[in-house]
């Protein structure tokens, strides 16, 4: 009795994150943690820690290693204080990938759960995407805040691309963890409905996640490739004739930006980018500390190493200057880089970014395998297919060579270590 509490407790919390993911950070973070001390008297009180902690060794001593880095890199950080705000409640990020990988292994219904809520939010968030878009108030009567972009429930928070691309292979993968009837059929609609909701929101980063969750869930899955193809033209279509300012945002501007300065990162971007590699120079190892970013950015010596590329940049395009372009800022700041590798470098130096290409390579490795065996050896099952959507969304989160949110955010640290726990509870799944 005492032991269903417990698992009833974690399957209602597990259940919940697709929802609370919607609500912002607050609510996400606080159940992250309850989650976690949950784990934890269970663990002490039922004594599966030595069990649990045999079968996950590997993992567990990577995340174990992780943290003891992070707190030692703050210590050498230019304000320990700040950094430790981040590194010490990193653990509650730990104990989260572990409840969720222990108590979905045991109780496998809690993946149908996720399925449908996930769903549920889907059908919630088009429907009132709709609604935003042909009155431009949602049903709690927030105001569309962006004319080429809908943000739906997330209202000032333009992440409603985000939260459906990187909870998208968490959903599919779910439907191949369970006896579904007429899987493939709810997923081809579920897959419609997010690439709805993608365009609208105007997202090119969750446009790119996207692409890349259709293509391989089609080269594992070989079904109804045509059906979808054809419905996501007509609703792409539909669409942009409702709102024709979506398709200065997916197309338009980032023409605008490969014509302008022969990259598909804005100038703003570049300039962070810069900003993080001249400071990763200067403390290669260690790095400057968590959240040092946003206040070192704005150091003379890295502001003059921004007006020197300006100038520079002026001279090989002359033309780009007419409308103020490259002098419109002072420098590279912002609260982060907008790129997890260089956020890394510039915070927590060559020894931090071990940890975040120690993830991406294995992930890649792992869902080339997987491929491989779906694909060349014939060893099609649903528990790979599973793992194979699961890794694909972990490697597109871990991209190198794309723009993306703070890693340390809380928000983005719960959605994308969220896969990392269902990963490691789909190796208990018969």
């Amino acid at each position: 009795m005492e032991k269903n509490f417990f698992y009833i407790s974690a399957y209602v919390i597990i259940g919940l994150f697709p929802i609370l993911l919607i609500t912002g950070p607050f609510l996400t973070d606080l159940f992250c943690i309850i989650l976690g001390l949950i784990f934890i008297i269970y663990s002490l009180r039922f004594k599966v820690w030595k069990d649990f902690f045999y079968q996950n060794k590997i993992y567990i001593n990577f995340f174990i290693i992780f943290y003891i880095y992070l707190n030692l890199n703050s210590f050498f950080s230019f304000n320990p204080m700040l950094s430790y705000s981040t590194s010490v409640p990193f653990l509650r990020i730990c104990l989260f990938i572990f409840a969720l990988a222990y108590f979905i292994s045991k109780r496998q219904n809690i993946y149908k759960i996720l399925y449908l809520i996930f769903y549920l939010s889907i059908i919630s968030l088009l429907i009132d995407s709709i609604l935003q878009s042909f009155f431009e108030l949602n049903i709690f009567r927030d105001k569309e805040i962006h004319p080429n972009r809908i943000s739906s429930f997330f209202g000032d928070e333009l992440i409603m691309g985000s939260y459906v691309s990187r909870l998208l292979p968490v959903a599919l993968a779910s439907s191949f963890f369970i006896n579904l009837k007429n899987k493939y059929f709810f997923n081809l609609l579920l897959l419609i409905f997010s690439g709805i909701l993608i365009i609208l929101s105007g997202e090119r980063l969750a446009l790119f996640y996207y692409i890349g969750i259709i293509f391989t869930y089609f080269l594992v899955t070989k079904k109804y490739f045509l059906k979808f193809f054809s419905l996501l033209i007509i609703t792409t279509i539909i669409s942009i004739s409702y709102k024709p300012t979506i398709i200065e945002r997916l197309y338009n501007d980032t023409l605008s930006q490969i014509t302008q300065h022969k990259s598909i990162f804005s100038y703003r971007h570049t300039l962070h980018f810069k900003t993080a590699f001249d400071m990763f120079m200067d403390k290669k190892i260690l790095g400057h500390g968590l959240k040092s970013f946003r206040y070192k950015c704005s150091d003379k010596i890295y502001e003059d190493k921004i007006k020197i590329k300006q100038s520079i940049d002026i001279k090989k395009k002359p033309n780009l200057n007419k409308n103020n372009y490259i002098n419109e800022y002072k420098n590279g700041c912002n609260t982060h880089p907008h790129n997890i590798y260089l956020e890394y470098l510039s915070e927590l130096g060559f020894l931090g970014i071990f940890f975040v290409l120690t993830i991406f390579v294995y992930s890649t490795f792992k869902l080339i395998y997987y491929t491989y065996k779906n694909l060349i050896l014939k060893e099609i099952n649903n528990n790979n297919l599973g793992k194979i959507l699961i890794l694909t969304g972990i490697v597109l989160q871990l991209f190198p060579l794309m723009t993306s949110g703070s890693y340390f955010n809380n928000w983005m640290l719960i959605i994308f270590h969220l896969s990392i726990g269902l990963y490691l509870s789909s190796f208990k799944v018969r």
